[in-house]
């Protein structure tokens, strides 16, 4: 079974909006960081896996029906990024 790809810009636009606004309240501008996500085929959306890198550093999230910005904010709060 072959995995499918996604980038940033394939995200819904509320989880695209989301992960901005995230960004801009930690200091940080969505340019500096790599997001993508993958997901199985016949795999529903919300099930999708959501990768996001900032140089060596990279953190994988279940997208739960957005609950991946909410993981994301906290490693972000805990300066997993930094």
């Amino acid at each position: 079974m072959e995995t499918m790809r996604f980038r940033y810009i394939d995200l819904p636009i509320s989880d695209r909006a989301a992960f901005e606004l995230v960004c801009a309240r930690h200091g940080f501008a969505p340019a500096h960081f790599d997001v993508s996500a993958s997901a199985a085929p016949g795999e529903p959306a919300h099930e999708r896996v959501v990768t996001v890198r900032r140089g060596d550093w990279s953190r994988s999230y279940r997208d739960r029906h957005g609950q991946w910005i909410r993981q994301f904010e906290a490693d972000l709060t805990f300066r997993f990024f930094n």
